[in-house]
């Protein structure tokens, strides 16, 4: 007698599978990258909040009170500032081709800023230079109230005075193209002098701006 062994029939089920559409993986990404720029900001919020106590308190790390932070400032000032760097670049490069530093007028003339009239120049600033020696100034005194005054220094070694081997270029150091090591600094806040000066002072007024963190 045979046996006949009955197969049971197993259901099957079908899934199927689809890939994430692009708007749904654009969406993902999305919210990956402000989950990444939120705590980022806050961490940096964190950070800032820390160094505005520790600058209130006098702590380490703080501001000198002579100094000003470049993100401190305001937006008018901050466009001040980056104009009046670009106008120390090509006055440096003036003093080495023609071995003078330029006058206002001459960098004027050749529409760099600050020292070309500008539109955008709600101080309404008026440039001047002092010279003695290798000392050098270009003032910007404003004309319109609520604006400080700014000053470019730029600082030439003495005759015959020996290069620094560790002199390197930096925010107050910059290298003319014969080689020549010279100390700079912008500062704000004092009254328009009359004759050049190399370390303007705190007592008057000034602060020399700063784009270094500490």
């Amino acid at each position: 007698m045979s046996t006949h062994v009955a197969e049971q029939a197993v259901p099957v089920r079908t899934v199927e599978v689809r890939s994430p559409s692009p708007a749904r993986e654009a969406g993902q990404v999305i919210r990956a990258v402000l989950h990444i720029v939120f705590w980022s900001a806050a961490l940096l919020g964190a950070s800032w909040k820390h160094a505005q106590r520790d600058a209130a308190a006098g702590k380490p790390g703080a501001t000198p009170a002579d100094e000003v932070a470049f993100r401190d400032l305001a937006s008018d000032d901050q466009r001040i500032y980056r104009n009046a760097l670009e106008g120390l670049v090509e006055a440096e490069d003036a003093r080495s081709r023609d071995k003078a530093w330029p006058t206002v007028e001459a960098l004027a003339a050749r529409r760099i800023p600050p020292f070309a009239p500008d539109p955008l120049d709600r101080g309404a600033y008026a440039w001047k230079r002092l010279e003695a020696g290798g000392l050098v100034n270009y003032v910007g005194t404003p004309g319109a109230s609520g604006h400080p005054t700014f000053l470019v220094v730029a600082l030439e070694p003495q005759p015959g005075e020996p290069a620094d081997p560790q002199a390197v270029v930096d925010e107050t150091h910059h290298r003319l193209a014969d080689g020549t090591m010279i100390h700079v600094s912008i500062w704000i806040g004092g009254a328009s002098p009359s004759a050049p000066i190399a370390q303007p002072a705190y007592e008057d007024g000034w602060r020399r701006v700063t784009m270094g963190t500490r």
